[in-house]
Formats: structure tokens, sequence, C-alpha cells
């Protein structure tokens, strides 16, 4: 009997204690996501600027295929061009990338946002400046091999910012198409 009422006291504490570690990460998650949010669209402002200058980002959206994607058009006295943001798995994890389109469809300038899971030394070296510099300027498929170079020993990595760069290049060809309607 008294092993009984050690195990129910037991449990009763732990269950509290998991109770009030429950509540104490939750408070701090509803404390932080608004900062959180606000930072990463700062970020992602800041990276806009980066692949085009311009005086305004718009928010468009678009659906494609059933889904709806959200894409920037970047403004100055006119259009000046598109942004778009997608993401697909390198090898060890996703990447995400933001790309730029100006009014021909050619691409403007790249950055991958996120490739934390990447292999350090290897995967990690799509995120240098000098690999994406090889995008510039492309208005077909990226193909690893063919248009764009593979990082050595990173050829997941590399297709994943090549997926990504065709998947904004057909959005680009998706948004003009409907215009033309």
């Amino acid at each position: 009997m008294k092993n009984i009422k050690s195990i129910i006291v037991t449990t009763i504490i732990l269950t509290v204690i998991c109770a009030i570690s429950a509540a104490g990460l939750a408070g701090t998650n509803e404390l932080t996501a608004k900062r959180i949010a606000e930072a990463d669209k700062k970020a992602e402002q800041k990276a806009m600027s980066r692949i085009i200058e311009a005086d305004n980002y718009t928010e468009g959206k678009i659906t494609v295929n059933g889904v709806e994607n959200t894409y920037y058009i970047a403004e100055n006295d006119n259009t000046y061009g598109y942004i778009f943001t997608f993401s697909h798995n390198g090898y060890g994890g996703p990447v995400k990338v933001m790309t730029g389109v100006d009014m021909n469809g050619k691409v403007i300038a790249i950055e991958v946002l996120s490739a934390s899971d990447e292999t350090p030394g290897l995967g990690q070296n799509i995120t240098k400046k000098s690999y994406w510099e090889q995008f510039k300027g492309l208005s077909g498929e990226a193909t690893i091999g063919g248009n764009v170079e593979a990082v050595t020993g990173a050829t997941f990595s590399s297709k994943a910012v090549a997926e990504c760069v065709n998947d904004a290049l057909d959005m680009y060809k998706a948004i003009t198409e409907e215009g033309e309607k």
C-alpha cells in the first residue's frame, strides 16, 4: 500500500511539473512570436532590397496548379521586376532561395536565405555570393552540369538552388501569361 501511495504522489508531482513547464513554454512562445515575425519580415525586406533595389515592394498572389503563391513586385516609377521565394530539399534539409526576375524574364540576382542544415564546408557553400553569380542573366531552365555548375561535393544542395530558381522563372511566366489574358 505504501508503494502505491508513493507512485501516485510522484506521478502527481511530475504531472504538475510538466504542466508548469508546458505553460511556461507556451507563454514564452506567445510573448516572442510577434517579435520573431517582425524580425523575419525585416530580414526579408533587406534581402529583397539586395536583390532588386526599389522604392516599394507590393505583395501579389497567384494560384498555379491549385497552390496559392506569394510574390513581390519591385517598383520604382514603374514595375522593375518580381521577387519570388521558394524552398526545396537539399542534402540536409530545406534550402530557401529568393530570386529576382526582371521584366524580360531574366534573373537579376538570387540569395540563399537558409541552408543551415547543409553540410558545413560543402553544401553550405551554396550560400556564397560567388556561387549565386552564375544565375545572373539566366532566362531559361537552370540545369546542373548544363548552364549551372554544382558546388563540388554538394550536388543535392546545388540542385535545390537550381529548382528554386526554376520555380521563380516558371512563376514569372505564369504571372506574365495571366496579365496577357
